[in-house]
């Protein structure tokens, strides 16, 4: 962000040296690079200003006799004259940089309410007479200048008045210490009451004055806050910082520095103390990589090193992360991006990896049988089919909408007709559970090819990960994604991205990827059956302790003094009842699902070959902390099930007839030779095959969540039958899991969920 296009106030009490301060400003900001439009008021000797000036002289009585709404109009007009100028300077990206502003009406006919409610009132009334009625700009900012009353008086009465004014007057404003003192209170409680912004600059230090190089150090680190990254000070030579005072041995931080630090992190002196989201993360990266070879307070580093500097030198952030390793670093920063209308083979792959944050719009709770403005569906047509196989794509995939559309609305009302919930009490939660089940139920038939929303949050190093896997991929819309986001992120961490696509770096394993998947994809064809007759749904493949109890070292470990082999040469001569005591101990007492047992178990894992339907894999699939998972292309042969609601409610025939659609284009594309678009015309009710690995400490979080009452049938089902599996090899283990449901009926459950949100919502709101 920068400061093109922003308008900053500078205000105050009289005496406090604005005017001074706004033609440093300006100097600064042209030095910067900026076009700047300044201007000053009351604009004396314009017309717009003629009223101003008769009440500034007292013409229209005294300070007492004016009341603040009168002579705030004349100042609202002055203003108005000037509006559109401000406008048009904004619009060409200038700064407009004004002496004194709304705000001053604020602090100076403000100053005549003592009632803080009737002083409220004038600052909403004012405010919405210029910014609502008179749409006069409003600034971005307005920075208030602060100084002890009678030493601003004092100020005045030593300078030379430039004003329309004779015989040195103060003008009515300045009248007496009084003024000045309720002024300044003014200024204070203005921005209690403002919706304007507004940001406090003192101009002393206790009972000594700050010299204007001080004030315009502290205004600049004003500046930093609201453009969130450093405005460049203007220095008098290349070793000179208002930041740090370097006389000494070692360097030390200024009241200046402080004060810009306390705009940056939440604690400028103590030990501990967070970024606040003031300066840019990429900065913040750097000066972390910059500690690991500088002894300083990471504060001194970045306050010497960093600010006002990385804005300006486009080689700093570079050079740094390329001396002090960006591998590590490009996990100390990361951004906030979305994928709008993915298909959902997309959002699988754009979730594959461990070290990231997903969240995708859901198929449980949202209808997708709206068309978008062009009278489309919402599902993705692969830009590699010719128009002819377009236009039967799309015959089919809008037939199958169209029948999920009738039957998710009708399973809607089938499950609420014949909900065993009272009149009373189908409430908005009652709404939300039962449109849930109809969404279970029908979310079979959607397409693959249903398109989605997919927000993410990745570190710089997760991300170039990803970025590198979606180029690697045959699929076209992965490509297509990965460049995209290439091209978008390095808008904003391009630092960390620079290799991404190097040819000997990023490109060099982009190929290693694609020319290894092609291979394998190949022997696999020459050297294995091409078609399974193995469709069990779960299989344990694999684990790596049979005996649970081969833990127990692991488990005394860390509280111990021995080595792991001196610690299984003594547990081998125990008992049973010994193993089992220190077993039994170490799983603790469990008081909810989130009381998860140590990490010794992460050394057992579980590897498990499963089939079951697209929709639950989905669901799954998104764990993060797992091993091993892949899953198959996907195909219609390992067949579907037909949810038992929608042959209650005597939709089978209309929820067949979507998968008979679905492998007609699939057997088309086929045929074709495009194996790749093929996948998306499957449903998510089709079954398909993938794998899984993950640790016995993962196994508690996995099955407990997953068994919910109110998650979705079809994985509660699973995931129950993957658990008796484990139960039958490690009985105490699975005895220690004691949050997996098994027996909810899934309306209630599903209902009493709904009813715990909308009670939060209402607390929130409340």
């Amino acid at each position: 962000m920068s400061l093109n296009g922003k308008f900053i106030v500078i205000d105050g009490v009289d005496g406090t040296g604005k005017s001074t301060q706004l033609k440093q400003l300006e100097l600064n900001l042209i030095k910067a690079g900026y076009e700047v439009y300044p201007v000053k008021f009351p604009r004396y000797g314009e017309p717009s200003a003629y009223f101003i000036e008769k009440y500034l002289r007292g013409e229209f009585g005294s300070l007492s006799e004016m009341g603040p709404e009168k002579s705030s109009l004349f100042y609202a007009l002055d203003r108005y004259d000037v509006a559109q100028n401000i406008e048009a300077a904004l619009s060409q990206g200038k700064v407009v940089v004004a002496d004194r502003y709304l705000s001053a009406n604020l602090g100076h006919q403000g100053s005549k309410f003592e009632d803080l409610a009737l002083f409220e009132s004038f600052v909403k009334w004012v405010e919405a007479l210029e910014f609502d009625i008179l749409e006069i700009p409003e600034p971005d900012l307005n920075i208030i200048l602060t100084l002890d009353p009678e030493v601003a008086l004092k100020r005045m009465k030593q300078r030379t008045d430039t004003r329309n004014y004779t015989d040195d007057q103060l003008d009515i404003h300045e009248e007496d210490i009084n003024h000045l003192t309720k002024a300044a209170a003014a200024f204070k409680n203005a921005s209690r009451f403002s919706r304007q912004r507004f940001t406090a600059v003192e101009c002393s230090n206790g009972q000594d004055l700050l010299t204007i190089q001080e004030v315009e150090h502290k205004i600049i680190a004003v500046l930093d806050q609201l453009v969130r990254e450093p405005f460049q000070p203007i220095a008098k030579n290349e070793n000179e910082t208002i930041y740090l005072d370097k006389s000494g041995d070692n360097p030390s931080i200024t009241p200046a520095g402080l004060e810009y630090l306390d705009s940056i992190v939440t604690n400028s002196h103590d030990d501990v103390y967070v970024f606040n989201g003031t300066m840019d993360p990429v900065t913040i990266a750097a000066a972390m990589a910059r500690l690991s070879r500088r002894g300083d307070d990471m504060r001194v580093t970045l306050l010497d090193e960093f600010v006002g500097k990385a804005g300006k030198d486009k080689d700093l952030l570079k050079r740094v992360i390329t001396a002090y390793g960006d591998d590590s670093v490009q996990q100390l920063t990361g951004i906030h991006f979305v994928v709008e209308n993915a298909s959902n083979l997309l959002t699988k792959k754009l979730e594959w990896g461990r070290l990231a944050a997903y969240l995708e719009q859901s198929t449980r709770y949202i209808y997708f049988d709206q068309k978008d403005a062009d009278g489309k569906y919402k599902y993705y047509t692969p830009t590699t089919l010719d128009d002819k196989t377009t236009q039967h794509y799309e015959d089919i995939m809008d037939q199958i909408f169209s029948k999920y559309s009738l039957m998710v609305r009708e399973l809607t009302d089938y499950v609420r007709n014949n909900s065993t919930v009272s009149k009373d009490e189908q409430d908005i939660a009652w709404k939300g559970a039962t449109r849930a089940q109809a969404c279970d139920a029908i979310r079979s038939v959607l397409p693959v090819a249903t398109k989605s929303t997919v927000g993410i949050f990745a570190s710089g190093q997760a991300l170039e990960s990803l970025i590198m896997h979606l180029l690697s991929e045959a699929n076209q819309e992965a490509r297509d994604t990965g460049h995209k986001l290439l091209h978008e992120s390095r808008k904003v961490i391009s630092t960390f991205l620079e290799r991404a696509d190097k040819p000997d770096r990023g490109g060099a394993a982009i190929a290693y990827r694609a020319n290894t998947a092609k291979t394998m994809s190949k022997l696999s064809e020459e050297l294995l059956p091409q078609y399974s007759s193995d469709h069990k749904a779960i299989t344990l493949a694999d684990v790596t302790h049979r005996n649970e109890l081969e833990l127990v070292p692991y488990m005394l470990y860390e509280k111990s003094n021995l080595s792991l082999t001196e610690i299984e040469k003594e547990v081998v001569t125990w008992s049973y009842e010994q193993k089992s005591e220190v077993f039994d101990s170490y799983m603790g007492e469990r008081l909810n699902r989130r009381h998860k047992p140590g990490r010794a178990l992460e050394h057992l894992h579980y590897t498990w070959d499963l089939v079951c339907d697209y929709g639950i894999f989905r669901d799954l699939q998104r764990h993060r902390i797992v091993d091993g998972l892949e899953w198959q292309q996907l195909t219609p042969r390992y067949g579907y099930d037909i949810p038992a609601l929608v042959e209650e409610a005597g939709l089978a025939d209309v929820f067949e007839e979507c998968f008979d659609l679905s492998y007609e284009l699939y057997s088309r594309l086929q045929e074709l030779g495009m194996y790749d678009e093929a996948q998306y015309t499957t449903l998510m009710g089709h079954k398909m095959r993938w794998k899984i690995t993950y640790n016995a400490r993962q196994a508690f979080h996995f099955h407990e969540l997953r068994t919910t009452p109110h998650g979705h049938p079809g994985y509660r089902r699973l995931v129950n039958q993957m658990h008796e599996q484990i139960a039958q090899v490690h009985p105490k283990l699975t005895s220690a899991m004691k949050f997996v449901n098994q027996d909810e009926d899934p309306e209630l459950s599903r209902l009493a969920a709904e009813r715990y949100t909308q009670f939060k919502l209402n607390q929130s709101n409340s």
